[in-house]
């Protein structure tokens, strides 16, 4: 039995990561954290942070 390798079609790259809004002590520290998270190679917590830093900007910068 073999496997069919599975391919992407639809994502071309991949979206910029957020990033701090100037002036923001949350924005900074999240930043600061995934760079942290990303040093030891836990880009599980990177991807998670990301989608913690997008929440955080659409509740306190929209």
């Amino acid at each position: 039995m073999t496997q069919k390798q599975q391919t992407y079609s639809g994502l071309k790259e991949l979206p910029p990561e957020p990033r701090a809004v100037p002036g923001c002590r949350r924005c900074r520290g999240l930043c600061n954290h995934r760079e942290n998270l990303r040093s030891v190679g836990n880009f599980s917590g990177v991807t998670d942070t990301n989608v913690g830093l997008r929440q955080h900007h659409q509740d306190e910068h929209r």
